[in-house]
């Protein structure tokens, strides 16, 4: 992937269903714009979020024995789903607990990556 700034830079393929790419959230086939232009868009691109969130849910559940701290992992991704169920979402609490789901997972690059996609969103949503 090219650094930040750079002039070819393709997006980010997060492994799964999820892609951004620029200010877009894409979950299996739908888009969403993660700018704070029109509330309808950011409502269209906090459901994609959730969606996103609850995909790794499923991912961390179904390989949960893989990891260390398989538990710990579900249980913060559990929090993350949590939070965003919320009407307004608290950046710092998803921030927190995806940089705690992160390193866990980072042997893993697809959910790894999974990861990264969500926190990208999270930073530039709220």
């Amino acid at each position: 992937m090219s650094a930040p700034g750079a002039g070819n830079n393709s997006g980010i393929q997060a492994g799964g269903d999820i892609r951004i790419d620029g200010s877009a959230v894409a979950v299996n086939r739908s888009t969403a714009t993660n700018e704070s232009a029109a509330e309808p868009d950011r409502e269209a691109a906090i459901a994609e979020l959730r969606a996103a969130a609850r995909l790794l849910l499923e991912q961390l559940r179904a390989n949960q024995d893989q990891y260390e701290d398989g538990d710990d992992l579900v249980h913060a991704a559990e929090q993350v789903e949590a939070e965003l169920t919320r009407d307004e979402p608290r950046r710092n609490t998803l921030l927190r607990w995806l940089g705690f789901i992160g390193p866990g997972v980072a042997a893993t690059a697809a959910v790894a990556g999974d990861v990264a996609a969500i926190q990208d969103s999270v930073t530039s949503l709220f």
